[in-house]
């Protein structure tokens, strides 16, 4: 009897292991304690004409070619763990990598998630602060540009001219 009770508690606990979820804090912190990773806190980053994504730090390394498969697995494989429900916009095509994610924080706002890779270049970036409702639509709203070089998510012109992808730029 007490072998199938401590049989069914391990079963329940796989079962629930499952329905564990990285947050999008520990996911920057993951990613941002990455070897080479350097972080500068910004005020503020219009993500529109009356919205912005606040309180951001944001980590960035620029590394070589022998390191940049390291860090695209790495950046993937938190994308990969991530509730995809949680991603307002993302695009992948295995040389560039932008997603942004945004899961409610209480009173209005929301914390967001952005993570850009280029292994093109080797740079890599992964930001978090927080925004509100208008700042997740001006996101949600944007138009996403990629080609060999270049990786923008561009807010719709209704929304304002801001930047928020290219922030560490």
């Amino acid at each position: 009897m007490k072998k199938l009770f401590l049989t069914l508690i391990a079963i329940v606990a796989t079962g629930l292991a499952g329905f564990a979820q990285t947050t999008l804090a520990d996911a920057y912190k993951s990613l941002s304690g990455l070897s080479g990773m350097s972080e500068q806190s910004v005020g503020k980053v219009a993500v529109g004409q009356s919205s912005a994504i606040n309180n951001v730090k944001t980590s960035s390394v620029s590394v070589g070619q022998g390191q940049v498969q390291d860090y695209r697995d790495k950046f993937v494989w938190m994308t990969e763990n991530l509730p995809v429900r949680n991603m307002i916009i993302g695009a992948n095509n295995q040389r560039e990598l932008a997603a942004v994610y945004a899961v409610p924080a209480g009173g209005g706002l929301y914390n967001v998630l952005i993570l850009k890779g280029n292994t093109l270049d080797g740079t890599f970036s992964t930001s978090y602060g927080q925004t509100t409702k208008a700042g997740i639509n001006a996101i949600r709203n944007c138009q996403v540009t990629m080609d060999s070089s270049e990786l923008v998510l561009t807010p719709a012109a209704s929304s304002g001219s801001g930047a928020f992808i290219s922030m560490t730029d």
